[in-house]
C-alpha cells in the first residue's frame, strides 16, 4: 500500500470562508493527494436568543442559505476535479450541534443531497433512506459538551469511523497532547477527547484536518490525514478511511507504521499474554518524542521510547533541509521565486508545505506553485505574510505566515546547496548546514527573509523500533502511537485493539 496525504475538513466562500471554490481546488492540487471542501449547511440547535448571539446566527443563516444556493455548481465542480491516480476529490457538508457536537458528512458519489436531522443517528438515516452511504466525522471533538464538543453517550463507530483530533482549533487527543485550544468557543475538557472515548470503549480512527476557513486545504501547520491505500482512486481512498488505516498529522507529512503481531494501525487483534510490536517513523524534521499510549479498564499508560541521537557530524547518507521564506512588518505580502540547486549529491525530493497567503477572492490562479523538479535542482513560487502576532493571531493558533519546501537530498561530505531568490542566493556546504541554519533577508530591519535550515540526517528524522509487548490491562485495551518532532509537527497514528 501506499501512503496519500489530503485535507477533508476546510471552507471557503461557497458558505462562509474566503477564496472561491475553484481557486481552493487549485490550491490543494498544489501539496495534497485528495481533498473534500466543506460547505456549512444546518445547525439545528443553534442559540436564538438575538440579544446575545446575533452577530453568530446572522454568519450561519447567511452562509447555509449561500451553500444552498450554490449546491449544484458546488457538486458539479467537485466531479469535475476528481481525477483518478493524480487528485481525489468528495462531496461534504457540515452539521453542526451544540447537544451532539459538530460533524461533517461525506459520500463516495457524485451526489450528495443537503438533508438536515436532529441527532446524528437521524441525519444518517435521512441519508441512508436518499440512496447514500454516508459517514459522520466528528470534529473539534475537545469542547465541553453542550458547547459544541463531542457527546460520546451517542457515538456510532458504525456511522463514524474516525474523529478529528487535530484541526487550527488544536488537538482533541488527550490533556497531555501538545496544542491546547484557544478559540473563542472555549477550552478542551478531557471528557471530550479521543483518548476517553477509546477508555469508554468506542473504537475509532484518528484524523486530522485544518478546518480553514481561507479557501487553503492543507494550510501548513492546520492538520492533514495519511492514508494506506491501494491507489489514487475516491473507491481505494474510501476503503482506506472506513477501515481507520489513517495517521492524523499536524501537517508534516510523518509516516507511521505501528504493527502488534498481525494487526496494523486500525485492525484489532485476539489477545495474548505477549506480541511482537514494530513502530517505523519517517518524519521531515529530527523526532524529539515518541510514545506509546495503552489503554483499558478505564486506564492509561504512556511509554516513553527513547528518540533517535542527533548531532552534527556530516555523515553519508539522505537529507532532509527545509528553506523557508517570509516573516516582514507591516501586513506587507513578500513574494518569493525560488529555485534550490544540489551540488554534488542527488535530489531526490522536493514537498511543498504551503500556507494561506492573504489573497481575495479575486485572485483566481494559487500563488503558491512547485515549477519544476529534477535530480539536481527544484523551483517554487509562494506568497508568504507576516507572522501572526498580538492582536493578529486570529484563530489560527498553529501556524505562522511562513511558505516552505523540505528537500530530501542523497548527500556527500562535499555536497552543496545554492538557493537562487529575486533578492540574491545564498550558498552553504553540508557540513555548514550540519552546524546551524543560515539566514539572509531581503532587505533592513523587519524586512522578509529566507532560511536555510539546519540539515537534518536520515538517523535523526527516522526511526525503528520492535520489542515485546505484553498488555498492562484486559478489557477495551488499545495501543497507539504518537511522535512529535523538534519542529512541533506531531503525528498520531490510528489505534489497534485487542479483542
Amino acid at each position: 500500500m501506499k501512503l496519500f496525504w489530503g485535507d477533508i475538513h476546510n471552507h471557503c466562500s461557497i458558505s462562509y470562508g474566503k477564496g472561491t471554490l475553484q481557486r481552493a481546488l487549485a490550491n490543494a492540487r498544489q501539496q495534497l493527494d485528495f481533498c473534500s471542501v466543506t460547505g456549512h449547511a444546518f445547525w439545528p440547535d443553534m442559540p436564538m436568543d438575538l440579544q446575545h448571539y446575533d452577530d453568530i446566527v446572522h454568519m450561519h443563516f447567511a452562509g447555509f442559505t449561500k451553500l444552498k444556493y450554490f449546491w449544484n455548481e458546488y457538486l458539479q465542480q467537485i466531479k469535475d476535479a476528481n481525477k483518478p491516480g493524480q487528485f481525489v476529490t468528495f462531496p461534504s457538508y457540515e452539521w453542526h450541534s451544540m447537544h451532539f457536537g459538530d460533524h461533517n458528512c461525506y459520500v463516495n458519489a457524485d451526489q450528495l443531497p443537503l438533508l438536515d436531522g436532529s441527532s446524528p443517528e437521524e441525519l444518517f438515516e435521512r441519508l441512508s433512506d436518499a440512496g447514500c452511504d454516508p459517514i459522520l466525522l466528528p470534529h473539534h471533538i475537545g469542547y465541553s459538551r453542550g458547547h459544541r464538543g463531542v457527546n460520546w453517550d451517542y457515538f456510532d463507530s458504525s456511522h463514524s469511523p474516525l474523529v478529528e483530533i487535530y484541526s487550527n482549533h488544536g488537538s482533541g487527543e488527550a490533556d497531555d497532547a501538545p496544542y491546547e485550544y484557544h478559540h473563542s468557543m472555549g477550552p478542551r475538557a478531557g471528557d471530550s477527547m479521543a483518548r476517553h472515548g477509546l477508555l469508554l470503549g468506542h473504537r475509532f480512527g484518528f484524523y486530522a484536518s485544518t478546518d480553514s476557513h481561507d479557501g487553503y486545504p492543507g494550510h501548513y501547520g492546520h492538520g492533514r490525514v495519511g492514508v494506506m491505500a491501494e491507489n489514487l482512486t475516491r473507491q481505494s481512498i474510501w476503503e482506506a478511511l472506513r477501515a481507520r488505516r489513517t495517521i492524523a498529522s499536524t501537517g508534516a507529512n510523518i509516516a507511521m507504521q505501528l504493527q502488534l503481531g498481525d494487526a496494523g494501525i486500525g485492525q484489532s487483534t485476539p489477545r495474548k499474554s505477549t506480541f511482537p510490536l514494530t513502530l517505523n517513523l519517517e518524519g521531515t524534521a529530527a523526532l524529539d518524542r515518541i510514545e506509546l499510549i495503552e489503554g483499558g479498564d478505564g486506564q492509561w499508560k504512556l511509554h516513553r521510547i527513547a528518540a533517535p541521537t542527533t548531532s552534527n557530524a556530516v555523515l553519508p547518507g539522505r537529507y532532509k533541509i527545509r528553506i523557508e521564506t517570509g516573516w516582514g512588518r507591516n501586513n506587507i505580502r513578500s513574494h518569493w521565486n525560488v529555485k534550490a540547486i544540489v551540488g554534488n549529491g542527488e535530489l531526490i525530493a522536493a514537498t511543498p508545505y504551503f500556507r494561506y497567503s492573504g489573497y481575495d477572492n479575486t485572485e483566481v490562479e494559487p500563488t503558491e506553485k512547485m515549477l519544476s523538479r529534477d535530480s539536481h535542482s527544484a523551483h517554487w513560487q509562494a506568497t508568504a505574510i507576516p507572522n501572526p502576532a498580538g492582536a493578529m493571531g486570529g484563530t489560527h493558533f498553529n501556524a505562522s505566515g511562513t511558505q516552505a519546501v523540505i528537500l530530501e537530498i542523497e548527500a556527500r561530505q562535499d555536497s552543496t546547496l545554492k538557493v537562487l531568490f529575486d533578492a540574491g542566493e545564498m550558498q552553504c556546504t553540508l557540513a555548514e548546514l550540519r552546524d546551524g541554519s543560515q539566514v539572509q533577508h531581503v532587505g533592513d530591519f523587519g524586512s522578509p527573509a529566507i532560511k536555510m535550515h539546519r540539515a537534518i540526517h536520515q538517523s535523526e528524522y527516522s526511526f525503528s523500533h520492535e520489542s515485546t509487548f505484553a498488555p498492562s490491562f484486559n478489557n477495551r485495551v488499545f495501543i497507539y502511537a504518537r511522535a512529535i518532532q523538534n519542529d512541533g509537527q506531531a503525528a498520531w497514528c490510528s489505534p489497534i485493539w485487542l479483542d
